[in-house]
């Protein structure tokens, strides 16, 4: 007895909504109600979306809200749901489904909908209008999401390289889209690389690159882009190429709010006197600075802030006179965490403060201090981004529940008047997206009460199974916070010193066990029993990550260098070098032997999981991948090289 209508000229986007609230209409209650154009003939009840002659005659407008803003009301017999923009009617369905007929998403795929089956769908008299209090929530590069959702970049060839297909990407995107994730469009981050590759300024340019003992920092040919090669930041010729860069992606891409023209990952920075002359001469606190450091030392730890934001500022200027109103964008992070002293930003410079809140949160002292620097960096500028590590490369999927931090952190930025919010992400959502799920309702609504958020989550998702997985996740939160209360990572860390062991003992992985498994005798049908699997195999990796680390720790214990360097996407030194030969020389050949078989099976039996679960939104199967082809925490290759020279 309805039929959705939409206007004669519905953008694409509008179609989708639409299509969408159609689709669901049908899970719920079993019935595909029309849609049709405002231009021809319809009677009955009206659910109106978007921009068409319903929503117009009726005068509901959504001009007033900010972007993504919409309208969801009732008058005689027209639902309307209409947006600020496409994306706030797609926005305004999403909250209807979500509101009024009990949808929930709780991770990508078909496992993760929530649908009431209701014979009659009625709503009463409604009149919600809502926006985003963040600008910006955009879950960031990792996972599938590289490629999607943050530009044209290699990463999307390269997660298709690594077998995660199309469709799985889409899922993501679209659980995000279902979640209220989006906001600004802004492209890149450490794009250093990309803009100054070596192979064409390298042998014409060297003064483009960084002066670093003496000599121009021309990365070789098998650099990483994203690591090496920072450039001479007071170099007029070098400002001028960023700009023409940028001008360019924005002509083509007019679609984006800014772009990132954050310097390389890790140090390197330039010491020619023009940079230098632009530092406050202060050293970063707590890098362990003593007396009979030398000058040289202490120079190559100086705050580098004023210089970094003096080259971004110089950079907005002038994409202001061709592209006014576009952001540029910059990390503050390594040698530039701390707002500038001696400049003022420019209003279209957006700092970025990397915080790191999911283990800093649980050390008072740690927590004070960043979060001064996030309100800091607030009074230094116009509008203020974060950066936030929700996965890490390092240890990539491990379990690691901060929910509670989360909320607590995104309620305090938002207080401070930070409204721009990007995290460091991966699809393990069989480990980690509850924190994903919880940031998602935050950054839209920072009024949400989290607790109530989380326990809508699992009554929704597990019915008379929600109380052992809540405690199966709480339990992981608080081991978590435990383990990072002296304000100290517990994963980004090499096998030789990584707290993973201290985290994960073998009585909470035996309590998180039993959790599941009295969740899966509690649950009363099919759907909830494969929601609570979905989160064993989560477990599952975890256990079996723990166990390989542990058994190579037997090795590492032993003085064997498991990592005698940093490798780049399988380039690295022949291994065994001569130490690691060396030092197995002194010791019992047969008893590393066997270490090392343990060890390589362990990894193995890891890796064969790993694959069993790709494309499955358990995971972040790219992370992992990508962390293998790389060899610097998985160390199953070395491994196997070692074995290879204890039998020969």
């Amino acid at each position: 007895a309805a039929v959705i209508v939409v206007g004669s000229r519905a953008s694409g986007d509008e179609m989708f909504a639409a299509e969408e609230l159609q689709s669901y209409i049908k899970k719920v209650s079993g019935v595909l109600i029309p849609i049709k154009k405002d231009d021809g003939e319809f009677s009955g009840n009206v659910i109106a979306v978007g921009q068409n002659k319903i929503n117009a005659n009726a005068k509901l407008t959504a001009d007033k809200l900010e972007r993504e803003g919409f309208k969801i009301k009732t008058s005689g017999n027209v639902l309307s749901l209409a947006g600020k923009d496409d994306a706030g009617t797609q926005f305004a369905v999403y909250s209807f489904l979500e509101k009024y007929l009990g949808v929930r998403w709780l991770w990508p795929g078909e496992l993760g909908e929530v649908v009431p089956q209701k014979k009659t769908i009625k709503v009463g008299r409604i009149d919600d209008t809502d926006q985003p209090d963040f600008k910006w929530r955009d879950r960031g590069p990792g996972g599938a999401l590289w490629g999607a959702t943050t530009g044209p970049t290699e990463m999307h060839e390269r997660e298709l390289l690594l077998g995660i297909t199309r469709q799985h990407q889409k899922e993501v995107e679209l659980w995000e889209k279902r979640n209220k994730w989006g906001g600004m469009k802004i492209y890149g981050g450490h794009c250093m690389g990309e803009i100054f590759p070596p192979e064409k300024y390298g042998k014409t340019h060297p003064e483009y690159y960084a002066l670093v003992g003496g000599k121009r920092d021309v990365p070789g040919a098998d650099y990483d882009y994203k690591h090496e090669g920072q450039i001479c930041t007071t170099n007029p010729e070098v400002i001028k190429i960023i700009v023409e860069w940028i001008r360019n992606f924005l002509d083509k891409h007019p679609d984006y709010d800014g772009v990132h023209i954050t310097l390389n990952d890790g140090g390197g920075f330039c010491e020619c006197e023009k940079c230098r002359a632009l530092d406050v001469k202060e050293v970063l606190e707590g890098e362990g600075i003593d007396a009979e450091e030398t000058q040289t030392r202490r120079a190559r730890r100086t705050v580098v802030t004023d210089r970094v934001f003096t080259y971004v500022n110089q950079v907005a200027e002038e994409v202001q006179k061709t592209h006014p109103g576009k952001y540029v964008v910059s990390m503050a992070y390594s040698r530039y965490i701390t707002p500038p002293k001696r400049i003022k930003l420019h209003p279209f410079t957006v700092p970025q403060y990397c915080l790191w809140s999911c283990y800093r949160h649980a050390n008072p002292q740690s927590k004070a201090e960043h979060e001064g620097i996030a309100a800091g960096w607030a009074k230094a500028s116009e509008k203020t981004g974060i950066y936030e590590y929700f996965i890490n490369g390092s240890w990539p999927g491990i379990h690691r529940l901060v929910m509670s931090h989360i909320a607590d952190s995104i309620k305090y930025l938002h207080r401070h008047g930070v409204d721009l919010y990007q995290t460091q992400s991966g699809d393990e959502f069989g480990v980690n997206g509850i924190n994903y799920y919880i940031a998602g309702k935050l950054l839209w609504d920072t009024s949400l009460d989290e607790q109530e958020v989380l326990d809508d989550f699992y009554q929704k998702g597990f019915g008379k199974a929600a109380g052992p997985v809540k405690r199966f996740h709480k339990r992981l939160e608080r081991g978590w916070s435990a383990a990072t209360k002296d304000g100290e990572d517990v994963s980004c860390n090499s096998l030789v010193n990584t707290r993973l062991l201290v985290l994960f003992t073998p009585e909470l992985l035996e309590q998180c066990r039993q959790d599941l498994a009295e969740a899966e005798k509690m649950a009363d049908d099919d759907l909830i029993r494969r929601r609570v699997e979905f989160y064993k195999k989560g477990l599952r990796y975890t256990e079996l990550t723990v166990d390989a680390t542990r058994a190579t720790r037997k090795l590492t214990a032993l003085d064997i260098d498991l990592y005698p360097r940093r490798f780049r996407l399988g380039v690295g030194d022949p291994y065994p070098n001569e130490k690691v030969k060396q030092r197995i020389e002194q010791l019992d050949k047969q008893e590393v032997k066997k270490l090392v078989a343990e060890a390589t099976a362990a990894w193995e039996k890891r890796d064969g999981f790993v694959e069993e679960l790709k494309n499955d939104y358990v995971i972040s199967y790219f992370w992992v991948r990508y962390n293998n082809l790389t060899r610097r925490f998985n160390p199953v290759k070395n491994l196997r090289e070692l074995s290879k020279f204890l039998d020969s």
